[in-house]
């Protein structure tokens, strides 16, 4: 039975594809030029049935010799390239069925990557040779250490079951803010958008897993102390009384703001002594409130870094940048560390943007430090991808 109902082959015959024969086979076959001048050639297997369809006269078919049929790469049967985009290359769209069935994982769209995993394979590079070649990528250049262990080492199963741990723990997490007289709908919780979330937690976009998670939570505690009879607004006013009592001792109330302008401002933008202290004498006087000090730093945090979102501190904001510092180097840094201040984009001629550099570009930037190129990752750092990547064209021309 036919197995080709649309007739249409992407691309045009003669040009972009040509029939071939071997045997008692016919094959479609596509070429690919490598951007290192190697071309590899792609093969379709068409079963007779489907020969009225494509306009295949079998006896007219060219034939090839043995050696030219071993230099074939197979892919299939043609019925899974006919129809669809006509513009779209069929390895584009194995690629795409590749992506669909490994979870939609970037590298495979990722064009640099490919076409150097295809090189490799062409030219049996060897897996040093091909881990080489990536690192040069900006595919790897942009990503953490956990991103890539996301997308090349855990199969879509480890990933699922990645996913419904963060969502278990974040569901906990959100009984636990509104406490036990709030279910999550009725706290405008939506099932969908927390699995997406915990997608973004697990797959390490927020920075490491643990860190997004505590980003995610500081933001989620901030809306259930919103809402009036939540454990989470209980506890905040708990926290107003005490500081409250706290307001009557100067000297804490003044290492106290100290820290507060710390986390929202950095270590390298403190406030001086002054400027903390006569804080803390009005704040203990009655001159100001709380919340005139919570405007005044969240004004100065707006104005240093308007790339801020509303509420987020730059500790909040530095703590993914910090993370990506630290597993590039392979080392810990400090929040006062002078890489923390790069992180406000820059034009050409030096000047603020007014947006936080992009996590890709600032990957690049510590990349290019003598602490990456010293220390234990740049040495030791592996990657799977060859061995991935190898195991996906095993076996699918058999």
């Amino acid at each position: 039975m036919p197995q080709i109902t649309q007739p249409l082959l992407p691309g045009v015959r003669g040009k972009d594809y040509r029939f071939v024969r071997h045997g008692d086979r016919v094959y479609v076959v596509y070429q690919v030029r490598l951007p290192n001048g190697k071309v590899l050639r792609l093969a379709w297997r068409v079963d007779p049935e489907d020969y009225r369809a494509l306009g295949i006269e079998r006896d007219r078919i060219p034939t090839i010799s043995r050696a030219q049929f071993q230099r074939l790469e197979f892919f299939g049967s043609a019925s899974d390239i006919a129809g669809g985009d006509p513009n779209e290359h069929p390895l584009q769209k194995y690629l795409r069925s590749l992506r669909e069935q490994f979870g939609n994982v970037s590298w495979l769209s990722d064009r640099e990557v490919v076409a150097v995993m295809l090189m490799g394979y062409a030219e049996g590079w060897s897996a040093e040779q091909i881990r080489q070649r990536i690192t040069r990528t900006r595919w790897y250049q942009q990503r953490t250490s956990y991103q890539r262990t996301w997308e090349l080492e855990m199969t879509r199963a480890d990933r699922q079951a990645a996913v419904g741990t963060w969502v278990q723990r974040m569901t906990a997490a959100l009984e636990e803010l509104y406490g036990p007289g709030y279910t999550l709908a009725e706290a405008g919780i939506d099932r969908a958008a927390l699995r997406k979330q915990a997608e973004m937690i697990a797959s390490g976009k927020w920075g490491d897993p643990s860190e997004g998670f505590e980003l995610w939570l500081a933001q989620e505690r901030k809306k259930a102390e919103g809402i009036e009879g939540t454990a989470a607004w209980i506890e905040r006013q708990q926290q107003i009384e005490e500081q409250r009592a706290f307001m009557n001792r100067p000297e804490d109330v003044f290492e106290q703001l100290r820290q507060d302008a710390i986390v929202w401002l950095g270590p390298r933008a403190v406030p001086s002594t002054e400027v903390l202290r006569n804080w803390s004498e009005r704040l203990v006087s009655g001159l100001a409130s709380e919340a005139d000090w919570q405007q005044w730093i969240q004004n100065q945090a707006r104005a240093l870094y308007p790339w801020l979102g509303p509420n987020e501190t730059w500790q909040d904001r530095a703590s993914a940048y910090k993370r990506i510092v630290e597993e590039t180097w392979g080392q810990p840094i400090g929040w006062d560390h002078e890489i923390l201040t790069r992180i406000g984009q820059t034009d050409e001629a030096g000047r603020p943007t007014g947006a936080a550099m992009p996590y890709d570009d600032f990957a690049r930037l510590i990349r290019q430090r003598e602490e990456f190129w010293q220390g234990p990752v740049a040495r030791e750092e592996g990657f799977q991808l060859f061995n991935y990547l190898q195991s996906v064209f095993t076996g699918v021309g058999g």
